[in-house]
């Protein structure tokens, strides 16, 4: 399997996880010191960032992604980008649809791919 496969791969297992509330996945899946970018604020605290994605407050029910692009940054390290439709119960309630541009740059350690830092900017809706 190519890295580019192996990526694409691990980030539609880190959606699915996203939408299952699976804190235990990103445990394994981030580094020590990872880095959160979003709208919605900056977050470098470990432990913070496990229990957002453990109270899973506001559920995406539906993760689809397009665009994969794959940049190496030597033999381990890679930047995986994709544009990614959401949708997502605000509250448990309210279902909205929003899109994004993902961007996550992982290391390989001992064999794995770990995330060090997740970026989410809003895409236009066309």
């Amino acid at each position: 399997m190519s890295v580019e496969t192996e990526l694409i791969e691990l980030s539609e297992r880190a959606w699915e996880a996203n939408r299952h509330g699976d804190a235990e996945f990103y445990d394994r899946f981030l580094t020590e010191a990872p880095l959160s970018v979003s709208p919605w604020g900056i977050a470098d605290d470990r432990e913070a960032i496990l229990k957002v994605f453990a109270a899973n407050e506001h559920p995406y029910v539906r993760t689809e992604q397009s665009d994969h692009r794959v940049t190496m940054l030597g033999a381990d390290g890679a930047l995986h980008t994709s544009t990614v439709e959401i949708d997502v119960l605000m509250n448990g309630v309210d279902k909205q649809t929003m899109r994004v541009f993902a961007t996550t740059v992982l290391v390989r350690r001992d064999g794995e791919w770990k995330a060090v830092l997740f970026q989410v900017t809003p895409a236009p809706a066309w």
